[in-house]
């Protein structure tokens, strides 16, 4: 039986696979952190930990580290590629919404995404109407592009909205009910 940790790292990487095609070359890897808090997080305004807390910490929060995320939510983030490479405005930064399920599809209609990393909500993406994420399937929400062939999906920023040194994302159902947070930092932090 895999552990919690390698069933993380798994559903990342298989997020990856799903997309890119044939003729597109993997991402570079950069260190995937796979530890998994045992901690508790030190709440501050809204329940979101502080800054400091952020970039202190070396784990990733997804829906089973914390008592107020969906620990069977079958959608989460998978991963954030967080540090574009277009100057200045980092359009192709993006976030990757996963769904784990082998067999259902779901429904991510009004679904949201924002950045959390100052401790309130920044830029914030929704899903559109009819938004189905297959089985295994994944989607990719760009800072300022579109790729259709990812999900045509985008905040419509001008500038950066990722923080390149670390930060927190979040993820809320149409209920708006918080079902993932996903906690990054880069690989020399």
């Amino acid at each position: 039986m895999l552990s919690k940790q390698q069933i993380i790292v798994l559903l990342a990487l298989l997020s990856y696979v799903d997309a890119f095609s044939v003729d597109t070359p993997p991402p570079v890897p950069r260190e995937v952190v796979t530890t998994v808090s045992q901690h508790p997080v030190v709440a501050t305004v809204g329940g979101l930990p502080s800054h400091r807390e952020l970039l202190s910490s070396s784990s990733i929060f997804l829906s089973s580290t914390s008592n107020n995320l969906v620990p069977d939510a079958l959608v989460n983030i998978a991963d954030i590629n967080f540090d574009g490479k277009v100057p200045t405005v980092e359009s192709d930064e993006y976030v990757v919404v996963y769904n784990g399920s082998k067999t259902a599809p779901v429904d991510i209609s009004g679904y949201s995404i924002y950045v959390a990393t100052t401790g309130t909500q920044g830029p914030t993406f929704v899903f559109p109407k009819d938004t189905i994420l297959k089985p295994g399937g994944s989607f990719r929400v760009y800072t300022n592009e579109i790729h259709k062939e990812t999900g045509g999906f985008s905040f419509g920023s001008g500038k950066a909205i990722w923080n390149n040194r670390g930060g927190l994302a979040v993820m809320k159902d149409a209920s708006g009910k918080k079902i993932c947070e996903y906690k990054y930092k880069p690989a020399d932090a």
